[in-house]
């Protein structure tokens, strides 16, 4: 089952199967829309501004991310390939050496662990690494830590295990983190943007495997890099923060406007009956 949430039309989400698998929770059934559209331009004002905003904070994240990658091809040069495929082959061969391939590739499941956000970059790795067994994956962009990630997801998948893909929140197609839950193992990419804070139970350093004098011949292209995505970065969430305070503000046309006891009375039933659909999900 699909839960879409329906509040006011340009954050409308429209099911793709309704009535057969998702259904529709309606917000606008607990407001008093007389009491709302006496603040119309105010809100219609707030609305326009706020999706101002969000549309420079993309742009800023973009050319973030277009410095970011120029930083990905020079370390790119800089890698030794080869070990990179050792160090991979190493840690399959120790998880999966003795796991023959499966009749059926096993579920996965592709979610993000972080997030850009006005209060600055966040995480609950804490909540997602709870396997016995974490292992860190060091390495810069360019590095090739996602292809190892891939790999690892690839062998397990084949063998017919559920994987978890944790994805990073400037590039949506780099694999950052891994869960195999029944192998009670995980990984997680350690950089400077995030870190799990906890004690690895092994790791594999890429960067390592960087030719140092490759590095030093473009330090200053990469300091650069580095002093201008973290200016740009800072900036978008700054720009966040203020769709968010104007967001916030917004929302004081809605919250004398709204019935929150109904509200809670269909948040309480909602909940009951997705506990009911688990219960068949897991029969």
């Amino acid at each position: 089952m699909i839960l879409c949430v329906k509040e006011t039309a340009p954050h409308v989400v429209d099911p793709k199967n309704p009535g057969a698998v998702d259904e529709i929770i309606h917000l606008g059934d607990f407001w008093n829309e007389e009491g709302i559209r006496k603040n119309k331009q105010g809100v219609l004002k707030d609305n326009k501004e706020v999706g101002r905003l969000f549309a420079r904070a993309y742009r800023y994240i973009k050319a973030a991310f277009s410095i970011y990658e120029d930083t990905a091809v020079i370390n790119s040069w800089a890698i030794d390939q080869a070990k990179v495929n050792r160090a991979c082959a190493d840690v399959l061969d120790d998880l999966f050496g003795k796991i023959p391939l499966a009749p059926n590739e096993g579920r996965q499941r592709h979610l993000f662990g972080s997030a850009i956000t006005p209060d600055g970059y966040k995480n609950h790795l804490a909540s997602v690494l709870t396997t016995l067994q974490v292992y860190a994956v060091k390495g810069g962009q360019g590095t090739g830590t996602e292809k190892v990630l891939e790999k690892i997801r690839s062998a397990a998948v084949e063998r017919g295990f559920y994987v978890e893909s944790y994805y990073c929140a400037l590039d949506p197609k780099k694999l950052e983190h891994l869960v195999i839950p029944e192998l009670n193992v995980s990984f997680t990419t350690v950089n400077k943007y995030h870190d799990a804070d906890m004690k690895y139970f092994g790791e594999v350093d890429l960067d390592l495997f960087l030719d140092q004098s490759i590095l030093e011949e473009y330090q200053d292209t990469l300091a650069y890099n580095r002093e201008q995505v973290d200016a740009l970065l800072n900036t978008a969430i700054c720009t966040i923060g203020k769709a968010k305070a104007i967001h916030d503000h917004m929302e004081q046309y809605y919250i004398p406007n709204m019935d929150f006891e109904a509200i809670q009375r269909c948040w309480e039933a909602t909940l009951a009956r997705i506990i009911e659909y688990a219960k068949e999900f897991k029969c």
